[in-house]
């Protein structure tokens, strides 16, 4: 009767953690909670390892110094005391290193002083990877720590970037795909496009790369220079910040948000373990009785 009760409850717990894992998937686009191609799972794995530590409040960036801060998809507009806050850090001889490739932060970089501005649509190429003229390879340009050591940088439907000093650019036979139906038509022109660029601004340095698409899960192992690239914009400073207020790699499905509450609160964790071993206990002695 003992070992059919303890199978009984590690097939129960199997099937419980099972629920749980299941439950706490998202398949939202760039979510660091979606184990998909299309989450950012793997890379915040990476984060984690690295120490590199999470923020939503943007004031709490007056804590930190000689510090990197990452957004990846911002979602939304930044607002007022955002736009400051970024504009204090970049100040203080910080690194912001902003990746967006839907317009999103176009109010940050009108509102910041800067000269970059992300253009409308996507870039498409005739150099494409994977028979598709979405995949699109930047070459880099210059001698940044940014581009060191990568020979180039496999992007998914980049935004094309103006201003600043680039970082990252297309080869000769591409164009600015506005109408995104894969063909050189209307005004569109053939020609070099930046795919990454940067700007000094106050004491700091602000990063823009116009594919967020570089952390996903699908993207990790694709391209000559990715796995490169994203170990150098982590190596930049000593400190690494993920923005997780102003981006859509904070999304989680209501489940997902209900285990992350309970994740953060050990007490009641410890509560509800309490319960399910004092139930296990009961019903183990009622049948011992019997």
């Amino acid at each position: 009767m003992r070992a059919r009760f303890l199978a009984a409850a590690a097939v129960l717990l199997i099937c419980l953690s099972a629920a749980v894992f299941h439950l706490s998937t998202t398949y939202d686009d760039y979510s660091r909670y979606n184990v998909q191609w299309n989450g950012t799972s793997a890379f915040f794995s990476q984060l984690e390892e690295r120490g590199a530590e999470s923020i939503t409040d943007p004031n709490d960036l007056v804590h930190y110094d000689d510090t990197l801060l990452l957004i990846v998809a911002p979602e939304g507009p930044p607002g007022p005391e955002r736009i400051k806050a970024y504009n204090n850090f970049l100040a203080r001889n910080n690194t912001l290193v902003l990746c967006d490739d839907t317009g999103e932060a176009a109010a940050l970089l009108d509102a910041l002083p800067a000269t970059i501005t992300i253009l409308p649509g996507t870039v498409s190429s005739v150099e494409r990877e994977y028979t598709t003229t979405a995949a699109v390879r930047g070459y880099p340009v210059g001698n940044h720590t940014l581009v060191e050591g990568v020979s180039a940088v496999l992007l998914n439907r980049p935004a094309a970037l103006e201003g600043g000093m680039p970082l990252l650019q297309t080869s000769l036979l591409s164009w600015a795909d506005e109408d995104q139906n894969g063909r050189i038509d209307g005004e569109e022109t053939v020609g070099r496009y930046r795919l990454g660029v940067t700007e000094k601004i106050g004491g700091g340095e602000l990063i823009v790369i116009g594919d967020p698409g570089i952390f996903l899960n699908s993207m990790a192992g694709l391209g000559e220079g990715n796995k490169q690239f994203r170990e150098n914009i982590l190596s930049l400073r000593p400190v690494v910040l993920v923005d997780e207020g102003w981006s859509r790699t904070a999304a989680a499905g209501p489940f997902t948000g209900i285990i992350l509450w309970v994740k953060e609160r050990p007490l009641f964790q410890m509560g509800v373990l309490a319960l399910f071993m004092c139930g296990a206990v009961y019903v183990f002695r009622k049948r011992i009785r019997r």
